[in-house]
């Protein structure tokens, strides 16, 4: 199968200082923390909807899709150890307060959502490719 497969990634910061996760229930990665991701569907109207809609659902977080901020493309080969090659576009939105998380709750692909220092995480820690972010997160900024 050489199926190409468009997916989202939002990552949602906390006063680009903590990081909101989820820890997966499923292989791969099983107990791994990740971004609360899924592929774009035909009927998105673009890539920042997909990634908004597939952040509720995962989540329960609801964001405007206008206030994601594009961060980078994840799409080396094998990335993703499943069938087909996936290739993930991550957009960023950072939020004041925890105080806006506590409503939310994990999705059926996660056991649990966690906020985590981003400064604490390690490359173990993180499923997918998804730490080449956490090390992005971690640049300071001039």
């Amino acid at each position: 199968m050489n199926d190409i497969l468009l997916t989202v990634d939002p990552v949602v910061t906390i006063n680009n200082e903590k990081i909101l996760l989820i820890k997966r229930a499923k292989e791969p990665f099983m107990d791994k923390y990740s971004f609360p991701g899924g592929h774009v569907d035909l009927g998105d109207v673009d890539t920042k909807h997909a990634c908004a809609r597939e952040l509720e659902e995962e989540t329960g977080l609801l964001v405007n899709p206008e206030d994601l901020e594009f961060l980078v493309i994840l799409d080396k080969l094998n990335r993703d150890p499943r069938q087909g090659r996936r290739i993930s576009i991550v957009y960023k939105i950072d939020l004041p307060s925890e105080d806006l998380l506590r409503d939310c709750k994990a999705d059926s692909d996660a056991k649990e959502l966690v906020i985590k220092n981003i400064d604490e995480l390690k490359p173990d820690d993180m499923a997918f490719d998804h730490y080449q972010v956490i090390e992005m997160l971690k640049k300071p900024t001039n």
